[in-house]
């Protein structure tokens, strides 16, 4: 299994992991984590941690950018709000394709 693949399947079960301050461990709630998914998540730490904080990357430019865009069309509190939720629900594996449409790249190449 990838650590992309782990991420998702962790999302997908409602567990958002997170990196320690550190960047040396993965935080997620207590009592959350099947026998399967502890598994996975520690025969990948490294290359998960690396996936996560990518992810997190890409989220906060995200967010950015539809700002931005927001200001462009001078939108309303309740629409950035809106565009906000609309990014945060956007599966992980899919916010760097919406991120190059906002910037106006071509999408896909990832």
């Amino acid at each position: 299994m990838t650590p992309e693949a782990i991420l998702a399947d962790l999302i997908q079960c409602g567990i958002e992991p997170s990196v320690t301050p550190d960047k040396t461990g993965i935080v997620v709630p207590a009592g959350k984590l099947t026998e399967a998914q502890r598994a996975a998540v520690l025969g990948h730490k490294p290359a998960l941690i690396a996936c996560i904080l990518e992810s997190a990357r890409i989220t906060a430019q995200l967010l950015e950018a539809a700002m931005r865009r927001c200001d462009q069309f001078n939108d309303s509190d309740k629409a950035r709000q809106d565009m906000r939720e609309q990014i945060l629900e956007t599966p992980p594996h899919l916010r760097q394709d919406l991120l190059d449409h906002f910037m106006g790249r071509p999408t896909g190449l990832h």
